[in-house]
């Protein structure tokens, strides 16, 4: 798998890419980075050019010029599409980035070809069952000289019962994003439904038993015309968690729609 950056407008993109053919797109969730790709891609790779960016806040990209609202990084997706020569593609995005492939399928629909949104919600859904304020995830975290944020992106981190390895990826990504990092949870707090019916392309609706956003999962699908979806038995980061069902689940979509088109 290789790592590499290109520029764009608003500054440096890092992303990893492994696999030769059609261009699949892998959008992170917010806080995180390409990194919650690197055991999905491998699967993608055997029979597609599977590239992950980080969102520019994240990973190992630049900071973003000024607070980021969710059109902002759908136009830094776009960049960087045209930074590498990327005309269509696949759109794959787990939720804070399903929300962008969303933006981007509706306002620049010439440059998916398919869209796969994972575990994308709304605000004020009745049927999520979440302790926000319990929770607390997405306020800005301030740095403290005695180093108790870190304790603080620790807890966020393993909040989500995740194994070892995985809550020790999540923490770094949080100490990376820094205390912009929750910038991007703002901007993903948007409503995507009236963006919704505007998706033409073909579209599949993931989602995992143990995501909390599972819950609106078939309610997201039917506002999106022609949609499939699926559910997978894991967790919240089931990209993460079990990426050879997450890679599968693309797959077979992929399989069917090209089954279909001949």
């Amino acid at each position: 798998m290789k790592r590499a950056y290109t520029d764009i407008p608003e500054g440096q993109i890092h992303y990893r890419t492994e696999g030769k053919g059609e261009p699949i797109l892998l959008l992170h969730a917010g806080v995180t980075s390409s990194d919650e790709y690197t055991g999905v891609i491998p699967f993608l790779s055997k029979k597609y050019c599977a590239i992950a960016m980080d969102f520019l806040g994240n990973g190992d990209s630049d900071k973003p010029p000024y607070a980021y609202q969710i059109l902002d990084h759908t136009r830094t997706v776009v960049s960087f599409m045209d930074s590498l020569g990327i005309k269509q593609a696949t759109v794959v995005g787990q939720h804070f980035g399903g929300k962008i492939g969303v933006e981007l399928a509706a306002a620049w629909p010439e440059r998916v070809k398919n869209l796969v949104v994972s575990s994308i919600g709304y605000p004020e859904a009745e049927e999520v069952k979440t302790d926000a304020d319990t929770l607390n995830f997405t306020d800005q975290v301030e740095i403290k000289t005695d180093g108790s944020h870190l304790m603080e992106w620790w807890r966020r981190s393993s909040i989500w019962g995740n194994p070892l390895n995985i809550v020790e990826d999540r923490f770094l990504e949080y100490v990376k994003a820094g205390p912009r990092g929750e910038e991007i949870h703002w901007a993903g707090s948007s409503d995507p439904r009236p963006k919704l019916p505007l998706i033409h392309c073909p579209t599949l609706v993931l989602s995992a038993t143990g995501d909390p956003m599972c819950a609106v999962t078939e309610k997201i699908h039917k506002l999106i015309p022609q949609s499939k979806f699926v559910i997978i038995d894991g967790g919240i980061d089931i990209d993460r968690v079990c990426p050879k069902e997450f890679a599968e689940a693309i797959l077979n979509f992929l399989q069917k729609r090209g089954a279909d088109s001949k």
